[in-house]
């Protein structure tokens, strides 16, 4: 293949890499909806285990979640996450996920901070 065929492709390829990006940006743009709510706290987790939860506002169910733990980061002595997931908080049947589920294990000797967080929709 000569030069020319190559700068083609390139060409070619940002051309159909570009159709594509601004479609889903006019994509985006035309999605509308419920506003979000992120409800963000911070916990403390003693050395051994912390099961927790972050909840929706009311009328609002989880749609995502997750954790930040900005403490010292040691390959052989790390801190471990065995719960990452939605949850109901009412055991009724058919009850909507409206909090993030967390459980940290600390194998560390002194207490740390993590902060935990749950993306919430209007429900309906």
């Amino acid at each position: 293949m000569g030069r020319l065929s190559r700068f083609g492709l390139v060409v070619a390829g940002v051309v159909v890499g570009g159709a594509l990006a601004w479609g889903g940006v006019a994509a985006a743009g035309r999605l509308s909806g419920p506003a979000v709510t992120v409800v963000k706290e911070s916990r403390q987790v003693p050395k051994g285990y912390l099961s927790t939860n972050v909840v929706c506002p009311e009328e609002q169910r989880a749609i995502g979640g997750g954790y930040a733990y900005y403490g010292d980061h040691e390959l052989d002595n790390r801190v471990t996450v065995e719960v990452n997931a939605p949850e109901a908080t009412s055991d009724k049947p058919g009850s909507v996920a409206d909090a993030w589920s967390l459980f940290f294990l600390n194998p560390k000797s002194k207490t740390i901070t993590v902060e935990v967080s749950v993306i919430c929709a209007p429900i309906g």
